[in-house]
């Protein structure tokens, strides 16, 4: 018994030791998923020479020309048609050492890869680069490249190599934006209308741009050209060439309106740029009233907007810097003016960088009265070690003269900041006046107190400086004036700034929500000023949003102010209507004049494009009722508003619609607003394929679209919403990549295959598995491969035609006719002669 129960420990040791080694080594004999072709049933005595072994692996495919995506190391660096040749069994493509170093494989990454002439083709770039691996994802049209990072070129994150800069097509496009109004107040009736226009050219990488605006009040029409120019980059300088319209570079002297031409380092075309941006404008108001924004005396917005608190984002100003005028003309006459300060953050260069401007030409007054010299301005900024920035400039014309210094320090986590002095001489008519200011900007985001101060600065100027605007501009005070905005510009012109200062300012309070706070003051010699201030505070709770907004605006030449207090609530309907909202709101301003209002708002259709919005309200000033109603569709070829709005004594029908119209060399299109640099789909006979994350944008009858906004000198993926291709259309990569220069129309061409789709099953000659199938005298991708049960799926096929099969040096021939049409495969037999 004793000896039964050794001999059995020793016999569940023995196991023990023999599992545990098979736990061990036994994974390492596990190899990938195989397919063995010996497998296939060969039907009878059908040869057995047919190479099927390529469709062992998931990826394997026929050799030929693929229209592919590259990615290095997980990011994308080209498009293009690549040759892929047979190689153990996989698609190996034919690359050359020319190809690696255009997507920033290093020229002399290793001696072997040094020794390779640029046109040689790398058969083995694992044993030239040890490391590297290529993979072929076909389904994707995908190629990847996974090179290890010494051999590669040390560019910034986030760089995108200029070879893949995209000119795009030639083309003409215009883009406009109209509105209209009719106001009824008691026995009068008045008209106004606003029409924006922006025109260009393409060719090459040469732009040709138009500006012009139409506004008509009642009758008194006005048309003016803004601005006409001639642009192009300077890839090799990473700069921006103007001749003709445009506005000086900001950074070092105020932006000023000028003819003639200039060339400016552009931060786009770089990597981890700092882009310039357009400001938020905020203000309430009290009645369906009309919202008109100047810069530079143009008026470059105008619109109406229902009552109480309003925010316009879409901006698009003429200059990189220079106040904004903002009027707020209300429904029974009021006029409420504030100033919304427009300047760019500070910039820090980084070290060993440098930004430039040089612009030579004539000033361009906002009226006839002032001069108009020939100047010429220059400006540079250049990267030290230690986050610091040194920059100045020089700007001098026949009575003026102006030099600029200064430097900007980052501190870390306490933000940075910026301080510089400009000295100008200025040859009046009556008298030569100098003087000097000084000028310091800061800006940081706070992350631990959600705290983003995105500008505050401060300028002071002594009584004997002058700006070059300021300079050139025309003191008469007994100048015609049209409206009380013309009147502040001259009284403007009267005085000159002694200081200024701004702030804007956001802080995040987490589930307490946030404050922006938005505040201006201008001093000027003689004890006169003017200033705005707009305070916001906005929260959630239980999915209802609450605002609470402060307004306070006083002008330059009058002693009067203007403060209106707006409270705001709205609260979601999705239970009873989806995608709907009340809003109630309350406002007051100084006089103790109080709306009150309560409101309907929702959005309808599939893609959300068409937004509704119905009002009700009373205003104590005469007990007085009013009411609002408006729409808002966006569609395929463009948006439209349609409003109506009423009180006690006045009515008013506003309409209005923007879009654009493209002439490519693929024919034309009528387009949604469109911004500076776009994107032309081409799926060619795809009609109705939705553009994905582009509300409302949709292929034509031939299979084109326009993406009205892409980002120039970056990466822009573009991916079709397959769900929406017809039954007879196939797109061979739903996504392409675009990287366009600025303005361009750069091509997303989607490779389709247009047809039936046909499971044919071959009859008569018996044909092995693996003979490749295709549609005689059609160049398109209508291969396919023959099953073991004889059937062979083709895509994108004619209604009729011949296949021609082939296989170990044989073939034979089926022509077919679809008799039987479903909305999906058609199943067609024919026989193999």
């Amino acid at each position: 018994m004793l000896q039964f129960n050794a001999m059995s420990g020793c016999a569940k040791l023995t196991q023990l030791v023999a599992l545990i080694f098979l736990c061990i080594y036994v994974p390492a004999l596990l190899a990938e998923d195989y397919f063995a072709p010996d497998f296939i049933e060969t039907r009878g005595n059908l040869p057995r020479d047919v190479d099927i072994s390529r469709f062992s692996k998931a990826d394997g495919q026929m050799p030929g020309v693929y229209h592919v995506d590259v990615y290095l190391n997980g990011n994308y660096v080209d498009s293009r048609d690549i040759v892929f040749v047979s190689h153990e069994s996989d698609l190996m493509p034919v690359l050359t050492r020319a190809d690696f170093t255009q997507w920033g494989v290093k020229p002399n990454a290793q001696p072997n890869w040094m020794a390779l002439d640029e046109s040689a083709t790398v058969e083995n770039i694992s044993n030239l680069l040890p490391g590297s691996q290529l993979h072929f994802q076909f389904n994707g049209m995908r190629l990847e490249l996974s090179v290890p990072q010494e051999y590669l070129k040390r560019d910034p994150q986030g760089s995108v190599s200029p070879a893949q800069w995209d000119d795009g097509l030639n083309m003409l496009f215009l883009n406009y934006n109209v509105s209209a109004a009719n106001n009824h107040g008691g026995t009068e009736s008045q008209n106004d209308s606003y029409l924006n226009l922006r025109s260009g050219i393409n060719v090459g990488p040469w732009r040709l741009r138009n500006y012009s605006t139409y506004n008509n009040n009642n009758g008194m029409s006005r048309w003016n050209t803004i601005a006409t120019s001639l642009e192009r980059d300077i890839k090799t300088l990473k700069s921006q060439f103007s001749a003709g319209d445009g506005y000086t570079q900001s950074g070092v002297f105020d932006s000023v309106n000028f003819r003639g031409v200039q060339l400016y380092s552009d931060d786009s075309m770089l990597p981890e740029s700092v882009r310039g941006f357009a400001p938020v404008v905020r203000g309430i108001a009290q009645s369906n009233a009309q919202v008109t924004i100047r810069q530079g005396g143009n008026i470059i917005w105008q619109s109406y907007v229902p009552p109480g608190p309003f925010v316009i984002d879409d901006l698009y100003p003429t200059a990189a810097s220079g106040d904004l005028d903002v009027a707020v003309r209300e429904a029974d006459g009021p006029v409420h003016q504030f100033i919304q300060p427009f300047s760019a953050v500070p910039v820090m260069q980084r070290e060993g960088q440098f930004k430039y401007a040089l612009a030579v030409g004539q000033y361009r007054a906002a009226n006839d009265q002032d001069k108009e010299p020939t100047f010429l301005q220059t400006t540079l900024s250049y990267g030290l070690p230690w986050d610091t920035t040194v920059y100045g400039g020089m700007l001098t014309s026949a009575d003026y003269w102006a030099g600029a210094l200064g430097m900007g320090k980052g501190f870390g986590d306490l933000g940075s900041l910026s301080f510089d002095t400009t000295f100008a001489h200025s040859q009046l008519p009556e008298k030569t006046q100098e003087g000097v200011s000084l000028r310091a900007q800061y800006a940081k985001d706070f992350a631990t107190t959600g705290t983003s101060l995105s500008l505050m600065g401060y300028r002071y100027s002594s009584s004997g400086f002058r700006d070059f605007q300021e300079a050139n501009g025309d003191v008469n005070p007994f100048r015609m004036v049209s409206d009380e905005t013309r009147l502040d510009d001259n009284w403007r012109y009267q005085r000159n700034k002694r200081s200024k200062a701004q702030v804007t300012l956001n802080q995040r309070l987490g589930d307490w929500g946030n404050v922006n706070l938005s505040a201006w003051q201008q001093d000027y010699w003689g004890g006169d000023s003017e200033r705005s201030v707009n305070v916001g505070y906005n929260t959630s709770v239980n999915n209802i949003n609450y605002g609470l907004n402060y307004s306070y605006s006083k002008g330059p030449w009058r002693n009067d102010n203007d403060h209106i207090v707006a409270f705001t609530m709205q609260i979601p309907l999705s239970r009873f209507l989806s995608d709907s909202w009340m809003t109630l709101s309350a406002s007051s301003n100084k006089k103790g004049d109080s709306v009150s209002q309560m409101g309907l708002s929702g959005s309808a259709l599939e893609d959300k494009n068409l937004s509704w919005n119905v009002q009700q309200g009373y205003n104590s000033k005469g007990s007085d009722t009013m009411g609002s109603a408006s729409v808002n569709y966006k569609g395929r070829h463009g948006e439209y508003q349609l409003g109506y709005s009423y009180s006690r004594d006045s009515r008013q029908l506003s309409a209005g619609a923007m879009g654009g119209l493209v002439v490519h060399p693929y024919g034309i299109a009528a387009t949604q607003p469109l911004g500076e640099t776009m994107a032309l789909v081409k799926a060619d006979n795809a009609a109705g394929v939705k553009v994905a994350n582009n509300g409302g944008v949709y292929t034509d009858s031939k299979g084109f679209a326009v993406v009205p906004y892409v980002t120039p000198y970056r990466q822009n993926s573009l991916s079709l919403d397959t769900a929406t291709l017809n039954n007879n259309t196939d797109v061979l990569n739903d996504t392409r990549t675009v990287v366009p220069t600025k303005g361009a129309l750069a091509l997303a061409d989607y490779p389709t295959v247009t047809g039936y789709k046909i499971m044919l099953q071959l009859s008569g000659k018996e044909v092995p598995f693996g003979a490749t199938a295709s549609i005689k005298n059609r160049d398109n991708l209508t291969d396919g491969i023959v099953d073991e049960r004889q059937r062979v799926w083709l895509n994108g096929a004619p209604e009729k035609g011949t296949v021609e099969v082939s296989w170990a040096g044989e073939s034979c021939r089926a022509t077919y006719q679809i008799t039987s049409f479903s909305d999906t495969t058609h199943y067609v037999t024919a026989p193999c002669h």
